[in-house]
């Protein structure tokens, strides 16, 4: 139906609307109105309208509130996603009610995509680049979106490749590196604990203990948190450890999970040398007379229990994260290890082992990825860098 208007702020302009009538209802569906400058452009639209009904699209479910329904989006997917990945999409639902507040989902175009991009990096003096704030927005927008492709919307208002389209490249910030020891530094930092765990009484072994296992594992600070002693096994008659849980410091409890693994998942990680495993072994009995001596217990036979805070040991929680990269950055300063400007956390050692597992001859790369419990694509992307220890040996035969 077109009807030219002859009041209000469309007049002189052409109403173009559609009644499509449901074929298994029989009821009238509703459908938005538009406008057009004349009568050929609104016959022109009209055919456009039918043909979008005809294709399936559900237009007049775009007049829904963008902000509401993201919101929505998430808490039907809260159950599906640990608690650490819904706080990260509901502060994208916070930022999307105050920067776009009642704008329709059929309003949000790639424009306006793109001006809260740049809005956003400048209010906030974000940085541009993977991994960064204004990218997890943007991924989440555009997951958004993509479900209603087809049905609501014609195209993702989020393009694919979107902060290369958004932004020049002299906008983007050099992501800060991950801090990479080598060779010379992992034995220096290993002979350090040992001094130190000799020296000291069991309450201060927990930190140093778990910088010793990630040191030769790799692991993610939360399944060292999460370490049994029932873990401790061998593989091909190499001990190692076989993990399938990990904890999380912001729920404080164990996920029951490893990342991006069913529950269920099992994985043995890189093998660990013969010294390490007596230790434990030692650590364990000690644990035990500290835990007798204290009236406390070990039920689920947790290698970290805090045994600093009786309170928190009672209630099987382990040590966190931050004591692990507040000890580590300890023991580094007394070697003089300093990161030079480069982030020097736990995550480091997993980084260290990634880069030297793929710059040593012979090794298989899915191997080494799935000993890291990675997929081979993030293993070669994420953690894969240059080795400094291959680097000064290039070098040196480069200038020889």
């Amino acid at each position: 139906m077109i009807k030219k208007m002859t009041t209000g702020k469309h007049k002189g302009e052409y109403q173009v609307r559609i009644q499509p009538i449901n074929k298994i209802t029989g009821k009238r569906e509703s459908w938005p109105v538009d406008y057009a400058s004349n009568r050929k452009t609104a016959k022109s639209l009209e055919r456009q309208m039918w043909a979008d009904y005809e294709e399936g699209l559900q237009l007049a479910d775009g007049s829904a509130i963008f902000a509401d329904e993201f919101q929505k989006y998430i808490e039907q997917r809260k159950n599906t996603i640990s608690l650490v990945t819904y706080r990260d999409w509901d502060n994208s639902s916070k930022e999307f009610k105050k920067y776009f507040k009642n704008t329709k989902i059929r309003d949000v175009t790639e424009r306006l995509v793109e001006q809260f991009a740049h809005d956003f990096v400048r209010k906030h003096k974000a940085t541009v680049g993977r991994a960064t704030v204004i990218d997890h927005h943007l991924t989440h927008m555009r997951s958004f979106f993509k479900e209603l492709v087809g049905k609501v919307i014609k195209e993702n208002p989020v393009p694919e490749q979107y902060l290369d389209k958004f932004f020049r490249k002299s906008d983007f910030s050099i992501s800060k590196q991950r801090y990479l020891f080598t060779n010379t530094e992992l034995k220096a930092i290993k002979a350090q604990i040992q001094t130190e765990l000799n020296n000291t009484t069991i309450a201060n072994w927990g930190t140093r203990l778990a910088i010793w296992i990630d040191l030769e594992t790799g692991m993610r600070p939360g399944e060292i948190q999460a370490l049994r002693f029932k873990n401790i096994t061998a593989e091909d008659g190499y001990p190692t450890f076989k993990i399938n849980d990990s904890w999380s410091d912001y729920s404080r409890k164990f996920n029951g999970t490893l990342k991006a693994r069913p529950k269920g998942y099992s994985r043995y990680c890189l093998p660990i040398s013969q010294d390490l495993v007596d230790f434990i072994n030692t650590y364990n009995k000690q644990q035990k007379e500290f835990l007798k001596y204290h009236d406390l217990t070990n039920p689920k036979g947790l290698i970290f229990l805090n045994l600093h805070d009786y309170k928190t040991c009672a209630n099987n929680i382990p040590i966190t994260q931050k004591s692990m990269n507040e000890m580590l950055k300890k023991i580094c300063g007394k070697l003089n290890i300093s990161g030079n400007g480069s982030q020097l956390s736990m995550y480091s050692f997993r980084h260290t082992l990634c880069t030297k597992l793929a710059n040593k001859p012979g090794i298989s790369y899915p191997w080494a990825a799935e000993k890291m419990g990675n997929s081979l694509s993030i293993f070669m992307r994420v953690y894969v860098k240059a080795d400094r220890d291959i680097n000064r040996k290039m070098m040196d035969n480069w200038m020889s």
